[in-house]
């Protein structure tokens, strides 16, 4: 029974120890931070514009979007549901305080809250979304590669 206990706490405090390596967690970059917080706000904010060709050139070739209702897209897919006539983002806001960033060395996984106004059909439409987007950098520059978007209640 002792040699129970013993190795349960051998194994437990390996695990510990491992959890501490480095890699384990996020790397503590506050110019990454600061360089994601602003990107999104551009992303936003040229969604708004409506304006696809600057938008486009912040996503990786293999960019994927998941959305909401589990659908993949790939990035030719998500620019033309995005420039969808019939369809009009006309607000979307992140909610400043509650922005999580993670990075991890030229990997930065970025969750926030966004609240969406779509005009669609005549009629306006607000949501909020809980977002995750995955940023990669290539060449000295941040690059969407992944975003999946989960409807919330408001």
């Amino acid at each position: 029974m002792r040699n129970v206990f013993i190795i349960t706490v051998l194994l437990a405090l390996s695990l510990a120890l491992r959890a501490q390596q480095p890699g384990a967690h996020a790397d503590a970059n506050p110019g990454a931070e600061g360089e994601i917080k602003a990107l999104e706000m551009k992303l936003a904010e040229l969604i708004v514009r409506a304006d696809w060709d600057e938008y486009e050139k912040h996503l990786t070739s293999d960019y994927l979007h998941t959305r909401d209702n589990g659908h993949v897209e790939s990035k030719d897919e998500a620019l033309a549901s995005l420039r969808d006539v019939k369809r009009k983002i006309i607000v979307m806001e992140m909610e400043p305080a509650d922005v999580a960033i993670r990075i991890n060395g030229d990997t930065v996984v970025s969750n926030a809250e966004f609240t969406t106004s779509v005009r669609e059909s005549g009629q306006i439409k607000t949501r909020r979304t809980r977002q995750t987007d995955v940023f990669v950098k290539r060449d000295g520059q941040w690059y969407l590669i992944a975003e999946q978007g989960t409807m919330i209640s408001k």
